[in-house]
Formats: structure tokens, sequence, C-alpha cells
């Protein structure tokens, strides 16, 4: 199936002109908030384990925990976010959930001023980010269509991840330069800033929301929504077939999350500046896969593409384990080579995985289907970030990063060979 053929299947409204989305100013407005946004969470996304293992002292399991916590609220609120997100306006969901997170996140340099801060504190901040943040996502992406046209939703897709590519680039190497001037707790209120730019951007979009309107006038049961989006995504053999080789990558990479900071500090001897370069490095790789991925697409197909992403970045996490320590710049070399080459890969997957679903789904069903997607997908990123500690613990952080790229390899190799995936 071409990009063309696939995109064709959407019902949704085009409100923007045809000169494309550089012209399109609330999609400017909602790009831009994004950004801004996502520059703050890396720096969070370092700070808080960072905190936890120079401020707290956090052996591998306390990660693991710190980790799980963040993507604990994935199996609590996400199917409901998708309800509520296919019930109500999702602009106004997106700022609210914006608004909370910056005050949440506030709690982490009070704690550590007044002295209260501890593992567990952490542990709570993160989960609470967390609620709001998959409520924000799912909302997020049902939101997309409405203000993007179907033969946009490429575009639009590809533009959002390269300015997430830009954001990590920037955020992890900012992060661990003020976290080394300021400390990890201070620097967090980077991100709070971010999310209420964020919010304010989103404010001041104008194009108008429909609310969703039930086909028969009726409203049925929490549970019945939940299971017409379940559905919707599970009777999809193509759906499924991504979905559970997503979720294998999602358990394995937070795994890597949770073991390389370690591994970087301890092993390598990076230093926290050293280790957020080398982290921000891999969203070049993955600003190059979002420019890539509307041609690579036009060529191979969406199906070919998608499986083309998902071997690069898992096959580029095997040159972790294989850098020598002391800081050496055949190490750094490798490192580098490694997380460019997964986040070029993993980019132009979730481009196209994600605008499959914002074409074919029906509006009225969308924040349903992508909140089911998200779920089954995130689902295990919390076994993931307990594995992570309890392998580094049990065999080193080298050797559990070894184990970790060699999973990540045999299932690309099996979604290779799906017929599904690459027909689609």
């Amino acid at each position: 199936m071409s990009s063309s053929e696939l995109l064709d299947r959407s019902g949704q409204q085009a409100p923007e002109p045809p000169r494309g989305l550089w012209h399109h100013r609330d999609f400017r407005r909602l790009w831009a908030g994004q950004t801004v946004s996502l520059l703050g969470s890396r720096v969070t996304e370092l700070a808080l384990p960072v905190t936890a293992i120079v401020l707290l002292d956090a052996g591998p399991a306390q990660l693991g925990l710190l980790n799980s916590a963040q993507y604990l609220p994935v199996l609590c609120v996400t199917l409901f976010a998708g309800v509520l997100a296919d019930r109500v306006r999702r602009r106004p969901l997106m700022i609210a959930a914006n608004l909370g997170r910056a005050s949440i996140l506030t709690a982490v340099p009070l704690l550590a001023w007044l002295g209260g801060l501890g593992v567990w504190a952490l542990c709570a901040v993160a989960f609470a980010t967390g609620v709001l943040t998959a409520l924000f996502d799912v909302a997020y992406q049902a939101y997309v269509p409405s203000l993007v046209a179907k033969e946009r939703l490429v575009e639009g897709n590809s533009k959002l991840q390269a300015s997430r590519s830009v954001a990590e680039t920037a955020g992890q190497g900012l992060g661990g330069t003020l976290i080394q001037a300021l400390t990890a707790p201070v620097a967090i209120l980077v991100d709070c800033a971010g999310y209420l730019f964020s919010a304010v951007m989103l404010l001041r979009i104008r194009t108008p929301e429909t609310p969703p309107v039930r086909p028969d006038g009726a409203r049925p049961s929490i549970r019945k929504e939940i299971a017409a989006g379940l559905r919707m995504t599970l009777h999809s053999r193509l759906l499924r077939v991504i979905m559970l080789h997503a979720s294998w990558y999602n358990l394995l990479w937070d795994v890597v999350l949770v073991v390389f900071p370690l591994y970087g500090i301890r092993e390598l001897h990076l230093g926290p500046a050293g280790l957020g370069v080398i982290i921000a490095v891999g969203s070049l790789g993955a600003f190059g896969g979002a420019l890539s991925a509307g041609p690579l697409g036009a060529r191979l197909g969406v199906g070919r593409t998608m499986v083309l992403g998902m071997v690069v970045a898992s096959a580029a996490t095997l040159l972790l384990p294989l850098a020598p320590g002391s800081g050496s710049a055949t190490g750094q070399l490798l490192l580098g080579a490694g997380y460019v080459l997964n986040g070029f890969g993993i980019a132009v997957f979730n481009i196209h995985s994600i605008t499959l679903r914002q074409a074919t789904v029906p509006a009225e069903l969308i924040g349903r289907v992508s909140a089911t997607f998200r779920f089954l997908t995130w689902a295990v990123i919390p076994l993931g970030g307990l594995l992570g500690g309890l392998l580094a613990a049990a065999v080193g952080p080298r050797a559990a990063l070894a184990v970790t790229a060699g999973g990540l390899t045999a299932g690309a190799l099996v979604f290779l060979c799906s017929r599904t995936a690459v027909r689609s």
C-alpha cells in the first residue's frame, strides 16, 4: 500500500491552506509549544535519575522503581483517557495537563531546598506527572487530525518528530550542563517553564474544534466505550502485528534507559555532561529519520519503511556494550553511532505507525484506538524498568546492555519476516 492510498482512506476535514503546514498558523503554534515543552522534558528525563544517583545515592533497584513510576500511569489511566478524549474537546485537556505537570514538578526543587527529598518522593512526582502525560499524549494524537488535513498527516507528524529531535538534542545536552552547574533538582524548573509555554501556545490556537457528537445521541458506559476501542484495534491484523513488536521494543529499550546512565557514569566515567551529550546525539539521527520518513514511505511503501526503521533502531543497540572504558574516543564514537542509528530508525517507524492510525481510524474512535495502542505497547515499560535494575544488579551494566541488545535485534528480525507488516 502506498502512502497516498493509505491517507485517502481517512475522512478528516482540511482546515489549512493548500500551501502546506509552514503556512498554517495554528499548526505552527502547536508545533512551537510542543518543541519548547519537549526541550524541558528532556532535561527532567535526565535530571530525575541523576538526582537519585548523585544526591540520594540510589542503587540499580531504586532506579528501576523510579523509572517504573514514570510509566505505571499508562496501566492506570490511558484507556480512560481515550474515552475522555473522545467525549470532550481535546485542546482543553492538553492545556490542563500542561498546567498540572508544571505545578507538580516544582515539588522536586522545593523538597530538595527543604531537605525532604527522597527516592519515594521522586517516585511520587514521577507517577503524578506520568498520569497527566498519559492524558496529554492520548488527547494530542487524537487532536492532530482535527487540525491537519489527511493529505498533510505525514508532513505534520514528520515536522513534529523533527522538532522533537531538535528538542532532545538541545535538551539532553542542556540538561547535563544545567545539572552540573545548578544541581539536578533546580534544572527541573526548566521543564516547568516549558509546560507553561506550551499551554500558552495552545490557548492561542484559533481553529475551532468541533465537539464530539454521538451518532445516536447516546453515551454508553465507560466500560463499553473502552471495549469499542479495544475491538477496533485488536480486530486489525496489521495493528496487532505492529503492537506486538512495538511492545517488545519498548520493554527492552526501557532496560537500556535504566542501565545506560549507570553504565556511562560508573563504568565509562562520562560524567553528567558527557552522558547528556551521548544521549542527545541520538536525536540527530531522529531528526534525519523525520526528514527521510516521507520520501522513504513514498519509495518503499509504509510497511517496508516501518520494518526498516525497527530493524535499524534495534540493531544499533549492539554498539553500546562494545564501548571501551575510560572515556576513550573509540568508545564515544561507538556510543554516538549507536544512539544516532537508533534515533533514525525509531523516528521512521513511529511517524508511519502514528500516521496509519490517524488516517484510517474514524474520528469518533481515534482517541480510544490511540489509547489502546499506547496502553498495550507501553504497559510493558514498567516491567522493563524493573528488569533493567535487576539485570544490572545481577550481571553488571555492560552485560545487561549486551543481553538487551541481542533481544532487541532478535525481535526486529522476527518483524522483518512478518508479511502483514511488510505488505501494508
